[in-house]
């Protein structure tokens, strides 16, 4: 079945983690109880946490998850895409997921549950991209549009963590009850943010990112009220440094409105 870009829109009932890795949230109140800090202030920290899903190469694959691992992505190479499907203008092809290898349940957003989602992308300096999903049996063909192609590569899905590097501790009601008018406490709450971003599991990673906080630095997706779909790193594809933020509201995510995402380059 060939489509015409960028898709028809699906509705797509998925189920959504309100909690994180154990391992996660016990490093994080192990973090605060090192400070002596009140459980229930650190629990609204934790509370904050959101889900993501890091697609890496087989080598950064945690070791327990390696074993019948199962690529979830292809990394650039030619797009495989139906033979008649119109795009706006051309951009490469950044990555192809295979929607249904990714880990259920885990995201906060809904994501396409099965098919492929197809994400062509100018990563290096342009605000310019497509996200195409194409349903299960979509026929498609290699295009050739591009002039020079990568030697494609897999990637393995790992589900991950992420908090808000924005985050203000004076922002949290319970942090800044428990600090109200006391430069000792403040100065804990204040030890406590940055020991959080210590903790391995929520570690800036630059790997291809599926939801979660966006780790933007000038301007992040969720100051203006989005939430983040997919950041790329241009490290992650071509072993540069900018950054490419795909983000929107969730009903636009829910809907597979994807014509309207926004793509944002930062360096």
């Amino acid at each position: 079945m060939a489509r015409t870009w960028p898709g028809r829109r699906v509705s797509v009932a998925r189920g959504t983690v309100t909690s994180m890795k154990v391992s996660v949230r016990e490093a994080v109140l192990d973090a605060g109880r090192a400070l002596d800090l009140p459980e229930p202030v650190t629990e609204a920290f934790i509370r904050l946490l959101r889900p993501c899903v890091y697609l890496c190469p087989y080598d950064e694959l945690p070791e327990e998850l390696k074993k019948n691992a199962r690529p979830a992505a292809r990394a650039v190479g030619l797009p495989h895409l139906p033979k008649d499907l119109e795009l706006p203008s051309y951009v490469p092809h950044v990555v192809t997921i295979d929607c249904a290898a990714l880990p259920t349940g885990v995201l906060d957003i809904d994501f396409p549950a099965d098919g492929h989602l197809v994400i062509l992308a100018e990563i290096t300096d342009l605000d310019e991209g497509v996200v195409i999903h194409l349903p299960p049996g979509t026929e498609t063909v290699e295009r050739h549009s591009q002039a020079k192609a990568h030697e494609p590569f897999p990637l393995y899905a790992v589900p991950g963590t992420t908090w808000s590097a924005a985050l203000r501790w004076s922002d949290v009601a319970e942090a800044a009850d428990y600090a109200e008018g006391d430069a000792e406490r403040a100065g804990l709450v204040a030890k406590f943010l940055d020991d959080m971003g210590e903790i391995p599991d929520l570690r800036w990673r630059f790997d291809i990112q599926l939801g979660g906080y966006s780790r933007a630095w000038h301007n992040p997706v969720e100051a203006r009220g989005k939430v983040l779909f997919a950041s790329i790193p241009e490290s992650a594809v071509f072993g540069d440094g900018c950054i490419t933020l795909i983000s929107g509201t969730r009903e636009q995510i829910a809907e597979f409105r994807y014509d309207e995402l926004d793509f944002d380059v930062e360096c």
